[in-house]
C-alpha cells in the first residue's frame, strides 16, 4: 500500500501528494459533517469550479468512498472510517505526527492531538476538535466519578460530537464555573446538561453568573445548595475546558475599556477560570467567581483535557498549557504551527516543566 512508504520517498516521487491528499481529505471531511450535500454548496465552500469538483467527486466515488444520489452526496462506510480514524501513515503524510511530537517536547504534557486544518478558516475543524476530544474523554471515564466541563464553543463541540452509548455507571456531570455572558448554547450549564444526556448520566447545574462582587460572593456561599454543588465541582476527577485570549474573555466578563487596557499593559495573553496569564504563565490579574479554581484543579483532577484552536490562541495556549500541569491537549493545525513559530522565534517563554 502506498501509504506504507516513507514520507520522504513519497515526496520525492510525488511532490504534489501532500497537498492533494489534504484537499481530498478536507472534501471527504466536509461531506461527512454535512451529508447529504449538493455539488453547488460544496463548490462554494471550497471556492472551486463545479467541473473541478465533479472530477474529484467522480474519482472518490470510483474509490468507493462516497455515493452520489438525488438528495445529495454522502460518504460510504469506508469513507466514514477513513475520515473518523486517521491512520498513523496518513497523519505522517499530513505532517501531524511531527507536529504532535514537537509540541509534546515543548509543552511538557502527556498527550497532544492535532486536528488537520485551521478553525479560523474552516468551520468543520471545530467539529473535528470536538470529536477528537470526545474520544479522549470516553477513555478517561470511570464509574462513580464527577466530570466537570467549562463553557465556550470548543467545549460545546465536545458535547455535540460525543456519541451516545454506554458509559460507566454513576457518573455526574457539573459545570466547571458559573455562567458568562456568552450565547446560551455555549454556557457551561447547557453544555454540562448535553454531555450528561449523551452519557445517560446525572447532572447538577450552577444557576449563577461566574463574575460576582466580593460581597455578593460571600452571601451566595452561605447557601447550602450552592455549597453542595461547589463541593461537587471541586471534587471532579475529569475536567474539560477551553482557553480564551485575554481581551476576548475580558469582554465576555463585561470588563470596561479601561480594564481591558490595563490587562494589555500587564501583558495578559490568556484566560482560564477567571485567571489572566502573561506570556510567561504568570497570573497578572484575576476575577473572583464561582466554580473550579486553578489550585483545586491541580489538587484533585485526575485528567485535564484542554480543547483550543486557531492561530490567535497560540500565545494563550503556550501561556496556560506550557506553564501549568495539564494532561491532554486537543488543538488544530493552525494553532499548532503558530505555537512552533512563536517558540522558534523566541516570542514566548515555556517552562521546562521541572
Amino acid at each position: 500500500m502506498i501509504l506504507g512508504l516513507q514520507k520522504d520517498y513519497l515526496n520525492l516521487i510525488v511532490p504534489e501528494l501532500p497537498e492533494l491528499l489534504v484537499k481530498r481529505y478536507q472534501l471527504l471531511r466536509k461531506i461527512y459533517y454535512s451529508a447529504p450535500i449538493g455539488r453547488r454548496p460544496l463548490a462554494a465552500y471550497f471556492q472551486l469550479g463545479e467541473k473541478v469538483l465533479r472530477k474529484e467527486i467522480d474519482l472518490l466515488r470510483e474509490q468507493g468512498l462516497l455515493t452520489v444520489e438525488q438528495q445529495g452526496i454522502s460518504l460510504t462506510s469506508s469513507g466514514k472510517i477513513l475520515v473518523t480514524s486517521i491512520t498513523p501513515s496518513l497523519k505522517s503524510l499530513l505532517g501531524l505526527t511531527s507536529l504532535e511530537e514537537r509540541l509534546l517536547q515543548l509543552l511538557k504534557i502527556k498527550r497532544v492531538m492535532v486536528v488537520p486544518g485551521n478553525i479560523e478558516t474552516d468551520e468543520v475543524v471545530l467539529w473535528e476538535m470536538g470529536r477528537a476530544a470526545a474520544k479522549i474523554l470516553k477513555e478517561c471515564l470511570e464509574p462513580e466519578m464527577i466530570l466537570a466541563i467549562s463553557g465556550g464553543t470548543s467545549c460545546a463541540a465536545v458535547a455535540d460530537m460525543l456519541p451516545e452509548g454506554p458509559a460507566p455507571s454513576g457518573i455526574e456531570v457539573v459545570p466547571a464555573r458559573g455562567g458568562l455572558g456568552e450565547v446560551v448554547d455555549y454556557q457551561a450549564n447547557i453544555i454540562a446538561a448535553r454531555l450528561a444526556q449523551k452519557l445517560k448520566a446525572r447532572y447538577r447545574l450552577l444557576h449563577l453568573p461566574d463574575s460576582l462582587g466580593a460581597e455578593a460572593l460571600q452571601i451566595v456561599m452561605r447557601d447550602e445548595k450552592i455549597k453542595e454543588i461547589l463541593e461537587m465541582i471541586n471534587s471532579a476527577k475529569v475536567l474539560v475546558h477551553g482557553i480564551g485570549t485575554a481581551d476576548e474573555m475580558a469582554r465576555c466578563r463585561n470588563a470596561t475599556p479601561e480594564e481591558i487596557e490595563k490587562l494589555a499593559y500587564k501583558g495578559a495573553v490568556g484566560e482560564v477560570f477567571g485567571l489572566f496569564f502573561n506570556a510567561q504563565g504568570e497570573i497578572v490579574d484575576r476575577i473572583p467567581g464561582l466554580g473550579l479554581y486553578l489550585e483545586d484543579m491541580n489538587r484533585h483532577v485526575k485528567h485535564v483535557i484542554v480543547v483550543a484552536g486557531g492561530r490567535r490562541k497560540a500565545e494563550a495556549i503556550i501561556s496556560i498549557v506550557g506553564n501549568h500541569p495539564h494532561d491532554l491537549l486537543v488543538l488544530d493545525e493552525g494553532a499548532a504551527r503558530r505555537i512552533l513559530e512563536i517558540a522558534e522565534g523566541g516570542e514566548a517563554t515555556v517552562s521546562s516543566g521541572e
